[in-house]
């Protein structure tokens, strides 16, 4: 926690301590008293200040915290701006109050009129979504909402405001103004609860400006209406604790704009799952979302009394009354349609979805038993060959399998080529055993018999023509050409007088 948290959190808990002992208890008696209604000001100015500091402050490199997300860092200013407005207005109307005056319409309304635009449209560009059709869906929420708390407004204030005379239109307009604008701002007090329950940002810093936006606009605007109710009945009284939901409001609502710049940035977890819940931002239906048919229910209840009431007041607000309940009813109706469709659309996306899920399936069940039985296969391919059947052969072509199968076949030629050698090896050696054995138990006059070994191996019929032995014909022949030879004694040169020493003489020969 950075260290002027404790600085700037402990010293608004104690300005409202004081505020509210001096308000609402009255601390030094009834003298102190207009002195201390300069808390309004004060607590307007103080959260002004907090809320325009903290959003201007840029943000150091070094800094792990939030950043801002597109109109947010604007929404926040304007809401500042909002405060600023306000502690002009206050400071004007208490200058007003201690020089004795007080004046309707005055300058101190400028600013006051000028407090509800700016707040409001912050309100709205906090209340952004990226989905289109969740952001349709909370416009159709807030315009019911809004219709049905104006309406009941209309039924217990607005209404009867409406029909007391004013010293001037502009007076009267102001008159309806004010109330409106806080049934205004409890509608975006339900567009932040509706925004807040659905909201896939999951970061603590914004959830947690959120929930002290929600409580200080609540106490704020609760408190502004009901101040109009009792100066409409004429039972106002300045001083109490309802004066203190203005500043107190306003504070609250700043600390969150405090708390959102400075709290400490979330997880790596937590934001990749809100991004992810953010590629699926869906339109849910939680107990928020029962504030709007809620309020319908109790604006019927309303126009209930209405229609049975006799009072003369009543009966000239009832037209006005029962057209704003049948727009309610409307835009609920238009509500419920488009949930329908959501719904059928939704329905539909779960069926094709399933398709594909059973097509995947499918398709992955064939896969299975095509591999199933081409494992089998090269199992019986691995069996044969490790019994000795160096001919057998996996028979696959293609698949995943596929670089198995022509391993084991390569493996399976390397081992029938082994053989082959290593059976010719064999044969190879018998042979040359052979040819030793009649070579060495000829004699002198006994002609060399060619063993019958010797005529199957091609390699040593070179050997044998140069033994003066030649295979007979049909034998197969060397890789190699050999050179043309008889069966008969070599002759040798007759210039060199030199006898080939593996040649013998035939009988009858000159020596």
């Amino acid at each position: 926690m950075r260290s002027h948290f404790r600085v700037v959190i402990g010293s608004l808990v104690g300005i409202s301590l004081v505020m509210i002992l001096l308000l609402a208890f009255h601390l030094g008696g009834p003298s102190v008293l207009p002195a201390a209604m300069f808390c309004l000001p004060i607590g307007a100015l103080i959260a002004a200040g907090l809320n325009l500091v903290s959003v201007s402050i840029p943000f150091r490199q070094e800094e792990n915290v939030e950043p801002w997300l597109k109109h947010e860092k604007l929404a926040w200013t304007l809401i500042g701006c909002g405060y600023v407005a306000s502690t002009i207005g206050e400071g004007i109307w208490r200058y007003y109050v201690a020089i004795g005056q007080r004046p309707f319409p005055s300058l101190a309304d400028v600013s006051f009129f000028t407090f509800f635009p700016l707040v409001f449209v912050g309100m709205i560009l906090l209340t952004s979504s990226k989905s289109s059709q969740k952001r349709v869906f909370l416009t159709l929420d807030s315009l019911i909402v809004t219709g049905a708390m104006l309406s009941i407004a209309w039924f217990l204030l607005l209404g009867p405001l409406a029909q007391t005379p004013a010293q001037s239109p502009l007076g009267k307009f102001l008159s309806l103004y004010y109330p409106i604008t806080d049934v205004a701002l409890l509608s975006c007090l339900v567009f932040l609860l509706l925004r807040g329950s659905n909201q896939t940002d999951r970061s603590p810093a914004r959830r947690i400006a959120l929930v002290m936006l929600i409580a200080g606009l609540g106490l704020y605007t609760a408190g502004g209406f009901t101040i109009n109710m009792l100066l409409l009945v004429g039972q106002y009284v300045e001083g109490t604790w309802l004066d203190l939901s203005w500043p107190l409001g306003m504070m609250i609502m700043a600390t969150g704009a405090y708390l959102r710049r400075f709290l400490p940035r979330s997880s790596t977890e937590n934001v990749s799952e809100g991004r992810m819940e953010d590629g699926v931002e869906r339109s849910r239906f939680g107990p928020v979302q029962l504030l709007p048919y809620l309020l319908l229910i109790i604006l019927l209840v309303v126009l209930g009394f209405n229609i049975l009431s006799l009072d003369k007041t009543q009966q000239s607000i009832r037209p006005v009354l029962f057209i704003a309940t049948l727009t309610v009813i409307g835009l609920v109706i238009i509500r419920q349609i488009m949930t329908m469709q959501e719904n059928d659309h939704l329905m539909q996306e779960q069926i094709n979805t399933l398709k594909k899920l059973e097509k995947v399936h499918h398709d992955v069940e064939s896969r299975k038993a095509e591999l199933e039985t081409g494992i089998t296969h090269l199992k019986e391919v691995q069996t044969r060959l490790a019994n000795g059947d160096v001919r057998a052969r996996a028979q696959i072509m293609s698949g995943d399998l596929w670089p198995l199968a022509t391993g084991l076949n390569l493996m399976a030629d390397r081992m029938m080529r082994s053989e082959h050698n290593q059976k010719y090896a064999q044969k190879l050696v018998k042979a040359v055993n052979d040819l030793s054995l009649a070579l060495e138990g000829r004699g002198s006059r006994t002609p060399v018999i060619l063993p019958t070994s010797c005529l199957d191996v091609p390699e040593l019929h070179r050997l044998l023509t140069v033994l003066g032995l030649r295979p007979p014909v049909g034998t197969p022949s060397a890789p190699t050409p050999l050179p043309p030879t008889t069966f008969q004694q070599r002759q040798p040169p007759t210039s060199s007088g030199i006898q080939n020493k593996f040649s013998r003489p035939t009988q009858g020969a000159t020596p």
